[in-house]
């Protein structure tokens, strides 16, 4: 069995009042959290039932093995895999969870398995992101992706800056939060598990059974806390202009052998470069009726 751990970064202050960056009431609030987590597909943990292939002798090795699951075909071998038939079945959860919670599901863009793993983890938070009434991020920029790729070689979240080269971070000017924000995930086996960990796996679910580090009881802070970054706690759930960074590692440090970091902004200043963007990369490759959301 692959246990995923997920971390989340809080919010990084500056002087003066302590109301978070960004945020506005809202009629439906987007921050709202399940009230439970929601286990990940078995066969996106574990193998299910192993045989030796057909024909092969019994001094075969283990490794050899074939497995029930899509996404754990082989025993004893983890790994990335991005295979149409492991992505149905995490998607096919997703879609689960996103009913419980009266939301409407999605489908993927129909590029979506050519698209690097930094490319699929912008696409899905935009797509969590979209179908809570909040704004998509932007694109990724050149100048995030690479402090998130160090984190995710690192295995550890995103180190937080005032200024991502010629990013600089907005934040309140009369003091308050940085609107930043950040997430890893380890030892999951492609983007959309990592995304299901930190959407609907991502609170209180006894002493050992709960995936993210950060939650480290019924009421700590940390519980949902990738949740809340990622659809806007301190970038603000009506940014129009926030953009982000992926990072993935395979295999990363602390023999972690899957490593996966989304950090995000609002920048001060707009536009800026970007090399993947929602509008151009994206909605061209979704269903027809998708549009983009804007900020009230």
């Amino acid at each position: 069995m692959v246990v995923a751990l997920l971390s989340a970064l809080g919010p990084i202050a500056v002087a003066g009042a302590s109301a978070t960056a960004g945020s506005d009431p809202a009629t439906a609030n987007p921050l709202a959290n399940p009230a439970t987590n929601r286990q990940p597909p078995p066969f996106s943990i574990e193998g299910g039932r192993c045989s030796p292939p057909p024909g092969a002798s019994s001094a075969e090795p283990s490794s050899t093995w074939d497995c029930q699951s899509p996404c754990l075909p082989h025993y004893d071998d983890f790994a990335f895999n991005g295979s149409p038939a492991c992505n149905d079945l995490l998607l096919k959860s997703i879609n689960e969870a996103q009913a419980a919670e009266h939301l409407p599901g999605f489908t993927l863009p129909s590029n979506f398995a050519k698209l690097t793993v930094p490319e699929q983890m912008f696409v899905l938070v935009d797509l969590e992101r979209i179908s809570r009434g909040v704004p998509p991020l932007v694109g990724l920029s050149p100048y995030l992706g690479p402090p998130a790729e160090t984190a995710a070689q690192e295995a550890q979240d995103p180190a937080f800056q005032p200024a991502y080269g010629r990013v600089q971070v907005w934040y309140p000017p009369k003091g308050g939060t940085y609107a930043f924000g950040g997430a890893w995930s380890g030892n999951v086996v492609n983007a959309l598990a990592a995304m299901f960990g930190w959407m609907y796996d991502d609170g209180w679910a006894g002493k050992n059974a709960t995936r993210n580090i950060a939650c480290s009881g019924p009421a700590s802070r940390g519980c949902w806390g990738h949740r809340d970054e990622l659809l806007g706690e301190y970038t603000g759930t009506t940014c129009a202009d926030c953009i982000a960074g992926g990072g993935y590692a395979s295999p990363a440090a602390r023999n972690w052998e899957e490593s996966y970091v989304l950090l995000l902004v609002r920048p001060v200043q707009f536009p800026t470069p970007l090399l993947f963007t929602w509008d151009g990369n994206v909605l061209p490759n979704l269903p027809r009726g998708w549009e983009r959301v804007h900020a009230a």
